[in-house]
This record gives C-alpha cells, sequence and structure tokens, in this order.
C-alpha cells in the first residue's frame, strides 16, 4: 500500500507543496477542515498523525473529541518566519529540509527546513554559528558595551568571582572578561558550595577537579559547553557567592540582573526537576537520536515544530521567580528546554531541529510569540503595557522565600526607571501610580510583609485590564484621576508619592512619555455630590495609632468611600456583586484573601473606595444586563464606572481585600454612612 493512499478522505484534498500553497489567489494563508477530534485522534492517516503531535506539543493531550479540528497554511508565520502549517498554540508542521542532492531545488526554498534527525549530541559548530551572527550583526541590541571601570559595570560588588574551567578553579578579578551565565533550578539536590571555609582552596588551580564528582551535573556540562565554545569563565551562583556571607550573597544578589545581562552567553537549562539533569546532549548517553520528520507521501516529508515557549511553559523553570530575571535580561541565551536546543537573542531565533535561514533582514526583532508577550516586552518599547506584561507573567511564578518577592524582580525594575523615567515605590511606578494599582487576579493570598496595595503583597498571578490606558493614558490620568497620593512612613513622615521636583528626569513637556501632568479635583467630575466637601487632600501629620505601623510606608490620602452588602459570591473564582441600599446589583468585585480570610463572613456592609473612572467594563455583561432598569445606560456615556477598591479596617489602618467597580450613579445609593469624603491609611 502507497503512502498516498494512507492518506486520509480529508488529508488528500491538501496540496503537500509550498508553492502550490503559497500561490493561489495570491493569499498568504489557507484553511483545512480535517473534522472531528475523536477521527482525527483515531485516524492512522500520517498527516492526521503529524496534527495529533503538534495538538499534544501545545496542550498535552490529544485533540478534543468534540472539536472540529482545522489546519491552516501561514506563508510566514512559522518557525522564523516561514511557511508552516498550524493548528496549536505556538507548534508548527514544516516540511523537511532536504537530505538528498538531486533535491538541491528545495534546499534553496524556505519552507522546506525540518531537520529529519537530530544528533544525540549536541553540533558545536552551529551553536558557534548562532553566536556568531549575533555578534556581526546585532550590536545595536544584543550587545552592552563593558565599561572600562569595574565599579561602573557591577556597582556595589568588590569582586568578580568566576570559574575558570581550563585551570580548574574559581577565580577572583575586578575586570570584565567575556563569560557564560548559567541560570538553572537548584532543586532539592546536594549542592556542593563556595563557602568562607573552602575559597581559599577553591582558588587554587586544578581544585574543582577534586570536588568535580560532588558538583550537581547540570554546572558539569555547563562548564563542558563552555570549553565547547571556546571560552574560559562561567559564573553560576553556588560557587560564585559566598553562600554563607550574607554580605557577599547580598551584593551579588543586588547585581544578579547585571551579571546576566553582561554575559557573552547566558545558558538557560530548563530541562528536568532539578541541578541534577544536566544538560541533554552535552554528555554522552544523555539523549537519543531524534527522528524529526514522517513521510506524508512519495517525497514529502513534513515534522512537527514546537515554539520555545511553548516548552518552556510546561517546565519547572519556568515556574521559579528567581529566574524570571535571569531569562528576561540575558541578551544572547543557549536554551537546552526539553531536550531541544534553542538560541534566542534580541533579533533572532534558532532552533536546533531546524536550517538556519540564510537571511533575515537586519531590522527584523524576536517580538511576541503565542507562546509569550515577554520577548517583545522586554525590549520596553511600550513601558505601560510591557511592564504590565512582565507583571502577569513574574506574579505567577513561585518563590520559596516570600521575602524575596520584590528582590527577584529589581533588575526588571530598574531597567523600567530607565525607560519610564521616574522612580518605583513598592514596585509601582510613581508616574503612572493610578495605573497600576489596579491589578486583579483570582484568589489572591496575602503576603503580610508587604503591603496590600501593591502586587508586592500578594502571592498569585495578578492581570490587569487596560482598555482604558491603550489610548489617551495622559488624559485619564488628567481627567479621571484625583487622588493626590502621600506616602508615611513607619515614623510618620510623609512625602508625594509622585513628586515632580523628585523625578527631575521626567520629561513632562514629552507628551509621549505616559504620566501625570496637571489634574482634576473630584469636584470637577461628581455634580451630584456638592453638598459634599470633596476639597481636602492634605495629609493629617500627627496621629496616633492604637495597633504598631507596619515597617513599610503605608499610604495616606482622601477619597470618596461608599458602603455596599456583597452577594451572587462564586465561591470557585471568589467575585461577587455589590448590592446598593435597595439590593439591586450596582457593582462587581474580585475578593481578595477569599479563601482564608473570614472578612467576607459577615453580613456587610463592606466599605469601598473611589479610585479612578472607567470606561466599559470588561466581563460585566450581567451586571448590565440584570441593572439595565436601574442604572441605564445613555448613548453619550463613555465612563459610566468607578473603579474601587474594597477595605478591612483595623484599628484605624486599612488592607486591601478586593478591586473591582461599580455604577457612578450608585453613589448616591450607598448604603449608611456613606457615601462621605475620608481620609485612608492603607496598609
Amino acid at each position: 500500500m502507497s503512502r498516498e493512499s494512507l492518506l486520509c478522505t480529508y488529508c488528500v484534498q491538501i496540496p503537500f507543496d509550498p508553492e502550490e500553497l503559497s500561490s493561489k489567489d495570491g493569499r498568504l494563508e489557507r484553511t483545512f477542515q480535517l473534522g472531528p477530534g475523536s477521527r482525527v485522534a483515531s485516524s492512522r492517516c500520517p498527516f492526521c498523525r503529524l496534527v495529533k503531535q503538534a495538538y499534544y506539543e501545545s496542550y498535552r493531550e490529544a485533540p478534543d473529541f468534540l472539536s472540529e479540528i482545522s489546519v491552516t497554511w501561514e506563508l510566514h508565520l512559522g518557525p522564523g518566519g516561514r511557511g508552516a502549517f498550524s493548528t496549536a498554540k505556538d507548534t508548527w508542521i514544516g516540511f523537511a529540509a532536504p537530505d538528498d542532492a538531486s533535491l538541491a531545488r528545495k534546499a534553496t526554498n524556505d519552507s522546506f527546513y525540518v531537520k529529519p534527525t537530530t544528533d544525540p549530541t549536541i553540533d558545536i559548530t552551529q551553536i558557534l554559528r548562532w553566536i556568531s551572527r549575533c555578534e556581526d550583526n546585532h550590536s545595536d541590541r544584543c550587545w552592552i558595551k563593558n565599561p572600562e571601570r569595574f565599579t561602573v559595570a557591577f556597582p556595589g560588588l568588590d569582586l568578580l568571582r568566576l570559574i575558570d574551567v581550563k585551570k580548574r578553579c574559581i577565580v577572583e578579578m575586578r575586570t570584565v572578561p567575556k563569560y557564560v551565565a548559567l541560570s538553572y533550578v537548584w532543586g532539592s539536590v546536594s549542592n556542593f558550595r563556595l563557602t568562607k571555609a573552602n575559597r581559599n582552596k577553591l582558588l587554587a588551580p586544578g581544585s574543582l577537579s577534586k570536588v568535580w564528582e560532588m558538583l550537581p551535573r547540570t554546572i558539569q556540562d555547563a562548564a563542558t559547553v563552555v570549553q565547547c565554545l571556546g571560552a574560559q569563565y562561567l559564573w553560576v551562583d553556588s560557587l560564585c557567592l559566598l553562600q554563607n556571607d550574607i554580605e557577599d550573597l547580598g551584593r551579588g544578589v543586588n547585581i544578579m540582573d547585571l551579571i546576566y545581562e553582561r554575559a557573552w552567553v547566558t545558558v538557560i537549562a530548563s530541562y528536568g526537576h532539578d541541578a541534577n539533569a544536566g544538560l541533554p546532549g552535552v554528555r554522552k548517553g544523555s539523549r537519543r537520536t531524534s527522528r524529526n520528520t514522517i513521510q506524508i507521501k512519495a517525497g514529502v516529508s513534513l515534522g512537527v515544530v514546537t515554539g520555545l515557549d511553548q516548552i518552556l511553559k510546561a517546565s519547572v523553570y519556568n515556574s521559579r521567580a528567581w529566574t524570571f530575571q535571569e531569562q528576561v535580561l540575558s541578551r544572547r541565551v543557549l536554551y537546552f528546554a526539553d531536550t531541544k536546543i534553542f538560541f534566542r537573542c534580541r533579533k533572532e531565533e534558532f532552533i536546533e531541529s531546524c536550517i538556519d535561514r540564510h537571511s533575515v533582514p537586519s531590522s527584523t526583532m524576536v517580538g511576541a510569540t503565542v507562546g509569550s508577550l515577554l520577548p517583545e516586552a522586554i525590549r520596553g518599547d511600550e513601558p505601560l503595557f510591557d511592564y504590565s506584561v512582565m507583571l502577569f507573567y513574574y506574579t505567577a511564578r513561585v518563590l520559596t522565600n516570600q521575602e524575596d518577592a520584590l528582590r527577584a524582580m529589581a533588575g526588571v525594575i530598574r531597567r523600567f526607571t530607565e525607560v519610564m523615567k521616574c522612580r518605583f515605590f513598592e514596585g509601582l511606578p510613581t508616574v503612572l501610580f493610578d495605573v497600576f494599582l489596579l491589578f486583579r487576579g483570582r484568589l489572591l493570598h496575602r503576603r503580610p510583609s508587604f503591603p496590600s496595595y501593591s502586587w508586592t503583597g500578594w502571592r498569585g498571578g495578578v492581570d490587569f485590564e487596560m482598555s482604558d490606558f491603550f489610548v489617551g493614558t495622559n488624559d485619564w490620568l488628567r481627567d479621571r484621576t484625583w487622588i493626590i497620593w502621600y506616602k508615611r512612613s513607619a515614623s510618620g513622615v510623609t512625602n508625594l508619592v509622585w513628586d515632580p521636583e523628585a523625578n527631575e528626569s521626567f520629561p513632562s513637556q514629552d507628551l509621549t512619555y505616559k504620566g501625570y501632568r496637571k489634574r482634576c479635583p473630584f469636584s470637577a467630575r461628581c455634580q451630584a455630590l456638592k453638598h459634599l466637601d470633596t476639597t481636602r487632600t492634605a495629609p493629617t501629620q500627627d496621629m496616633v495609632f492604637s495597633r504598631s505601623v507596619p515597617p513599610y510606608a503605608m499610604l495616606q490620602f482622601w477619597t470618596l468611600a461608599v458602603f455596599y452588602t456583597i452577594g451572587d459570591v462564586d465561591e470557585f473564582k471568589g467575585i461577587g456583586y455589590l448590592l446598593d441600599r435597595n439590593q439591586i446589583k450596582c457593582g462587581k468585585v474580585f475578593l481578595d484573601s477569599f479563601e482564608e480570610s473570614t472578612f467576607f463572613e459577615q453580613p456587610g456592609p463592606f466599605e469601598a473606595i473611589l479610585l479612578s473612572q472607567a470606561s466599559d467594563v470588561k466581563d460585566s455583561g450581567e451586571l448590565e444586563t440584570c441593572s439595565s432598569e436601574y442604572y441605564p445606560k445613555k448613548s453619550d456615556e463613555q465612563w459610566r464606572h468607578y473603579n474601587i477598591l474594597l477595605l478591612e479596617w483595623h484599628d484605624g489602618i486599612a488592607e486591601r481585600r478586593g478591586i473591582g467597580h461599580v455604577f457612578q450613579r450608585a453613589i448616591e445609593n450607598s448604603l449608611t454612612p456613606g457615601p462621605i469624603w475620608k481620609e485612608i491609611f492603607m496598609a
């Protein structure tokens, strides 16, 4: 039986020729229906089997039996901007590269690029070619010129320790040589470490040979890679920082971002669960020959290619918070992901299982993928959106020590301090403070050593509803916000959160930079509450609290407080509705600490404070429907909601317990004692 006869009645209709696929009607993409998932999952058709494999690589499960499956040929959206079939997230089916000289015609066609096989050992020549291509062509984005002065390169660091892989010892220096950095997961394995006791002996040439078998496999393999690449130095945290010296460890951790950013190459070990997983393909027997393609019909073979970000999603490495800035700040990265090898710099990405493209326009950049927005966000071209992306990915990761929440993000924050040209306060950019207070998450858990008003104060992934800020951020800050934010130190000293005089580098005349300029008072936007005096915004200086104040700075500010009960709570998602004094739904709230707090067991009323105005709110369809009779939408009404915070008070100090929105006209239907203009002290 021929291969062509094995193609099913659906797949036999697909013209398995890139030129024919791309030329019909001049379209860049074509979609082919393959029928229900149950049929694809059980089919013996070779192309259906590839579709099933692609689906599994992306979703880690077989195609949904009830859904209709289709594949789309896309001319420029495959790996490296080449043609491919797509059927799942960040996973493609591409044509095999020729392995026969008689098929030389295909070698010049970018659509034939999947290598039929991948050798069990890494191809150092190919990796060096990737690095050289970046060095020769990407100096503007992928290389930082190291300053002549060591103190400028690594501020606060007395000396730089590295592993000399040739002399097999630790070296200490005050220069910045070419070095490779290793980013990996320690896990629970026994890890030989640099200490004050063994430091002097490890400085002696050959000393690491004596403890070589005590080093985790990943570190051993990384040293081998460095040697194969023709380099001499390797930076690994466990052997380059004194692990039992708090001061030395602190100095190193504080400039960890610069260690990775200034590295010639960073090796990321995302394979396995701990430091003993090793780097597949480095040592003999650590991986098998991979068969990447199968024959679909005579003379035509295809193979599945899974994107790097999709593979990383399933890794332990990608779940750890400390590896986040190591990954995003490194400018050239060699990934050992699953059993595959990738290279990614700021401008290009290469996959071990694919033929390299010979020419890519120099203007291209590695951008967002279906698997991740990070490759584009780290550039900081759109700082407001890009920082929200950073927080989205970072906060979903796990910290062993919750006290490290801000420290493990410090390097990224430093980069955004530069591009936003403003200071940060508790992980929030001060020039966009109102924007970044509006984070929300599903079933967040309190991190008590940090303030509740910041993402740092919560365990769990956070996200932002950015629809009001994509266009007209400066106008929104001017016309739709009013709170004058102050920070109150533990000793009682108050200062402005956003202080133009303390942020002299912010170009207030350049409106391309998003941030505060002029502000409108609350009285200018709420005519129905003219009977209330809302003019006071200055902080009360002399305050005595009946409880101890937190060690971090509290927020101190004036705004309007309203009171509602909460009903129709979804206990699984921690989402509820605000009910006004007539028991009409007037708002929606995402409840924080819902699983661990007894706060929501009381009948209410609950206090909410107004933060800013919002336009049409995402996911408010049910609220709009059930409240349309009481809070109808006017045709010219754009800003019909207020963003609100739900508060819980303890002895004069409040904490955030939820975030949501409420109809503007519901303010008049607040329960007693609201609405009132009041001063808030928020921890």
